[in-house]
């Protein structure tokens, strides 16, 4: 019998599912909450022959893409904010390891241009933000960024 290879939509359900293990144990019910409802969401979503699989793949990669500010604007206690973060980006790596690469790649070309240009790249350099701030090794880096988001912000 031939070997079924995972399909994008495949890895991201893994990702949602290993997230929602982790989280549980970490004992935050915010966390416990939100997690655990994404996966009957997408079951659902896959389940409709109306939906097509690249829409949930695509509404699920930008709940991923969100997941830092989400993880942030919980008002967490700070240790499981920051274990959560390094979850976060630990699970996606395994499983969807090109994501951050296309992240990486928009932000870099953000930066090169200097600025932010709507709020999908705000989001792209906050998340960032959240990522490494604390972090003496990007100091620089979080220096650039901070002064784009609130250029952007003044603008606005």
């Amino acid at each position: 019998m031939k070997n079924k290879s995972k399909t994008k939509l495949d890895a991201i359900v893994d990702t949602y599912e290993e997230l929602a293990a982790e989280y549980r144990v970490l004992g935050d019910q915010k966390l416990i909450d939100l997690f655990d409802s994404f996966i009957p969401f997408i079951q659902t979503a896959k389940a409709d022959p109306q939906v097509k699989r690249s829409a949930i793949a695509a509404g699920c990669e930008q709940g991923l893409r969100e997941t830092p500010q989400f993880l942030t604007n919980f008002k967490l206690p700070e240790d499981i904010q920051s274990t959560a973060l390094k979850i976060f980006y630990r699970v996606v790596e395994t499983h969807m390891p090109a994501f951050f690469e296309k992240e990486r790649q928009k932000r870099e070309q953000i930066i090169r241009r200097g600025k932010i240009k709507g709020e999908r790249e705000w989001y792209l350099l906050r998340n960032r933000v959240d990522e490494i701030e604390g972090d003496v090794a990007h100091e620089v880096e979080l220096l650039e960024l901070y002064r784009m988001l609130d250029d952007y912000e003044s603008a606005a």
